[in-house]
């Protein structure tokens, strides 16, 4: 068996849940609340902007040049194309994209930051590869799943947004997701069995964590202490404002 698969099977309990989440099957039937729209753009703008720091991280670990340009090329879907689903989740809550752009990452979401960076640190390539190949991975299962319930039908205000992950899925020079596993799969000869099973843990972490994505967007769970979080932000605005003061006088 393939490591590749030996990942999805593993992950399938999590990849089952995804699908049942009540956020992800609202873009099936048509409906998810306001509040959960907003909150999962806030958190995945600034997610997927420590995602470009991670692939961009990455491309210094290589030495090929056409393994550069994977990166780089994913590095360029995030910012010139990912953020079109963004925008069907804020056409659909009535809010601008902009003002969603400087949200403080939640617990989970900072979290899963940390996670990433933690594989990063390892310098293993194949554990920065399994730990963010559930991303391109889960959003193209979805995409897949829900195209073959026929949910992208015109009257789903979430339409465009399926249509999206599942034309990524399906790109002719191959999808992300594919040609991941496939290099996951070449790295993962060469690798140990513990270097197989550390690989593994970060893959299934971040499955798990993408589930905990969903489902702190759906009910907006932040930080409980939030004001506390951000004291040191405020009080630099304050120390600005009397500043002025002091100069004005």
């Amino acid at each position: 068996m393939l490591f590749s698969e030996e990942l999805r099977a593993q992950a399938q309990p999590i990849m089952t849940a995804i699908h049942e989440h009540p956020f992800v099957r609202g873009i099936a039937t048509g409906y998810v609340p306001r509040e959960a729209l907003i909150f999962y753009v806030e958190q995945d703008f600034q997610y997927l902007s420590e995602f470009i720091k991670i692939y961009a991280n990455a491309i210094t670990k290589l030495k090929d040049r056409e393994e550069m340009k994977f990166f780089a090329n994913s590095i360029n879907f995030i910012l010139n194309s990912e953020i079109h689903p963004h925008h069907v989740f804020c056409d659909i809550a009535d809010v601008a994209y902009e003002t969603l752009q400087h949200a403080t990452p939640a617990p989970k979401a900072y979290l899963y930051e940390s996670h990433m960076y933690r594989a990063a640190d390892t310098g293993s390539l194949l554990n920065i590869l399994a730990a963010f190949q559930p991303c391109p991975w889960t959003y193209s299962e979805i995409a897949q799943k829900q195209t073959k319930e026929h949910a992208n039908h015109k009257n789903n205000p979430f339409k465009s947004w399926i249509d999206f992950y599942a034309k990524s899925a399906n790109e002719s020079e191959g999808s992300l997701s594919n040609s991941v596993f496939q290099w996951i799969d070449r790295l993962a000869e060469n690798a140990t069995p513990q270097q197989r099973q550390q690989a593994m843990q970060f893959f299934l972490k971040s499955c798990e964590l993408e589930w905990q994505f969903w489902e702190q967007a759906y009910h907006q769970e932040d930080w409980h202490f939030k004001e506390l979080l951000t004291t040191e932000k405020n009080s630099h605005n304050k120390k600005l404002s009397y500043n002025r003061k002091t100069t004005i006088q």
